[in-house]
This record gives structure tokens, C-alpha cells and sequence, in this order.
């Protein structure tokens, strides 16, 4: 079976999150964001990087034993 095209969906959805993200970031509809700031970033980086580095890391390990 080719998974092929599920990585690329994959792969286009996470790139469509990222760009709603910064674009989130640079240009924020809340009034109060400059103060909610570290909140935001600290928030959004431990969820990158509890859905990025697993993902990873299974890919990886896919490739190599499957």
C-alpha cells in the first residue's frame, strides 16, 4: 500500500497550520495580545512540539522498519 499521498495531505495540513499561525501572530485580532504574548508562544510551542517531534520520530521509525 502506498502512504505516499497520505504524507503529502499530511505534510500540506500541518504547512496550512503553521502558516494560520504566524499569520495569527503577526497581525492579532485581540486588543490585549502584547500582553498575552508569552502565554501564546509558551502554549504553542509545547504543542509543536508534542505533535512535531512524535511525529518525527514515527516517520522515521516507519521508513526504517516497514
Amino acid at each position: 500500500m502506498n502512504l505516499i499521498p497520505y504524507l503529502v495531505v499530511a505534510g500540506i495540513i500541518c504547512i496550512a497550520g503553521l502558516i494560520g499561525t504566524i499569520m495569527i501572530g503577526i497581525n492579532p485580532n485581540d486588543d490585549n495580545y502584547e500582553k498575552k504574548t508569552k502565554k501564546h508562544f509558551t502554549t504553542m510551542s509545547v504543542i509543536y512540539l508534542l505533535t512535531f517531534v512524535p511525529a518525527v520520530i514515527l516517520t522515521i521509525v516507519y521508513f526504517i522498519y516497514w
